[in-house]
Order: structure tokens, then sequence, then C-alpha cells
């Protein structure tokens, strides 16, 4: 089942890759509303987050709309990471608007060791592929795919343009190597981490990692956010966030109050674009296991 599964992915490849820009999009969408019909485990749990987050304070149709969105999302990721492949750097360059790039570019400049911190949002893929090769030298934690086809196929791809890649298994130490060696960091925190600390995330207990600011503090590095928002099929807007010090969060709650910081800049950027984000996933399990059931 797995090498079907791989050879299904590779069909795409093939396909996308010869179609003309001018109909890839509608590919996409079609092939993005027959996973919302069909998909109706992982639609659930959108619907149940979305009426967690949003309550009544929004439609039903709205959040319909977001859900349907969200898969279009999706797609488009999938097939940003097939034609980005090979993309030199001016090619990147032609697709993705840099917001507030001076605070990474004087982190860089500072010598200041440097945590990037993301989400399942917009195209997150992009810290993969854009930030080592425009930027610095980058090494991102990631969960392998089940499929152990398609997870070499991602790894290739993530492992190139001064990117490496590691499993969770592996991070802890992997992280601190990168880090002792001038490496950027790149985590995506936004997911359910059952070995995390409780924080706020849109109004409901939940559990974060808290790696992000435990690394920080030990050594010194600067905490800084990037999202990948898209504006029209194929062009991107790469926003920085200001940097997070770990000094401005001394005290005796310092990690809960810094790692609380980084969900409420997730939080906030999610609610500008909320389409964009991954809904599909158990976010709010720890505490509120019950609305996916």
């Amino acid at each position: 089942m797995d090498y079907i599964l791989f050879l299904t992915y590779k069909f795409f490849k093939h396909i996308v890759l010869l179609l003309p820009k001018s109909l890839i999009k509608f590919f996409l969408d079609g092939l993005s509303f027959l996973m919302y019909t069909f998909n109706k485990e992982h639609r659930t749990y959108a619907k149940a987050n979305l009426d967690c987050v949003y309550k009544d304070l929004i439609s039903e149709e709205s959040k319909k709309q977001i859900i349907k969105n969200s898969y279009k999302n999706m797609f488009y990721n999938i097939y940003e990471f097939v034609e980005n492949q090979t993309l030199t750097l001016d090619e990147f360059e032609n697709k993705i608007t840099v917001e507030n790039e001076h605070y990474i570019l004087d982190a860089i400049q500072n010598k200041r060791k440097i945590i990037l911190i993301t989400a399942h949002y917009g195209n997150w893929e992009y810290g993969n592929t854009f930030i080592p090769l425009k930027y610095a030298p980058t090494t991102m934690v990631g969960r392998p795919l089940n499929n152990k086809y398609l997870n070499q196929e991602l790894n290739k791809t993530r492992t190139k343009n001064n990117n490496e890649m590691l499993s969770k298994q592996e991070a802890a130490k992997g992280l601190v190597k990168a880090l002792k060696n001038n490496r950027m960091l790149g985590l995506v925190i936004d997911q359910h981490n059952r070995t995390g600390i409780d924080i706020n995330f849109f109004g409901q207990k939940v559990k974060q990692t808290d790696s992000a600011s435990r690394l920080s503090i030990k050594f010194d590095a600067l905490v800084i956010p990037v999202f990948f928002t898209m504006n029209g099929f194929g062009k991107y807007t790469a926003k920085f966030y200001k940097p997070m010090e770990p000094k401005d969060y001394e005290g005796e709650n310092q990690i809960l109050d810094f790692t609380q910081a980084q969900a409420d800049i997730i939080e906030k950027h999610i609610l500008h674009k909320p389409d964009q984000w991954f809904w599909q996933h158990k976010r709010f399990k720890e505490y509120n296991n019950e609305i996916y059931l």
C-alpha cells in the first residue's frame, strides 16, 4: 500500500509539472474539493476546532469556507513542494516578498544565535528551502512520514539548500549541536505536544513544546517568528516578527511566559487569515478531546 501511495504521488508530480500554469490552480482546486468532500474524519476535526475557537462569532457558512480554503492551501503546498525542488534563489525571490527582513539580517550581522519559530500556516515548507538558501545554514525538526518511500522523497527535498533535518528522536542533542555550530534552528511549534507545557491558545488550555524557550535561554539565542502567507496562487509574503529576547522573560515563570508569548504571536497571525492554517489536526485534544468524538 505504501508503494501504491508513492506511485500516486509520482503520478501527481508528473501531471502538475506537465500542466500549463493556467490550468494548475483549477486542477488543485478540484482535488481539494474532492478531499474536502470525502475526507470526513479530518473535516470533522477542522469544524470542531473552528467551533472551539470562534463559537458563534462567525457563521456556519464562514466556518465551512475556512475549511474548504484550508484544504486548498494544503494542495497548494504539495504543488509548491514539487515545483520548488529545483528553484534557484532568484526564482524563489520572484515568488516571495520579505517583510521586516531587517530583523533577521541584524541578528546575523550581530552574530546572534537564532531560533526561527513558525506554524503549519501558509506555505511552511519554505522554511526548509527558501530560508537556508537565502540567509544561513539551518537545522529543523520534522516528524518522519509513515510511508517510507514518501519520507525518502520528503527528506531529499528538505535537506537541500544548506538545510539539515532532525527526527524528533534525535532532536535534543541535534539542536544543541546545531546552535553550538552557529546554525539557525527552525521549529514548527503550533501542534499538540504531549510532553510540552500548559499554555493558553485561542482561549483554551493546550500543550505546547517549550523547546524554543529552553534553548533560547540556555544559549542566549533570539527567537524570531516567521510565517509564509499566500497572497495569491504562487505568491507569498515571508513576514518576520520582532525578535524575542530571553532576558525579557526573566522571573519565576520564565519558561511559561516565554512560551506563552510565542503562542500569542502564532494566534495573532492565524486570526489575520485563518483559512491558511492547518485546522485538520486535533490541536485541543489534551483537555478537550471530547470535541473530536
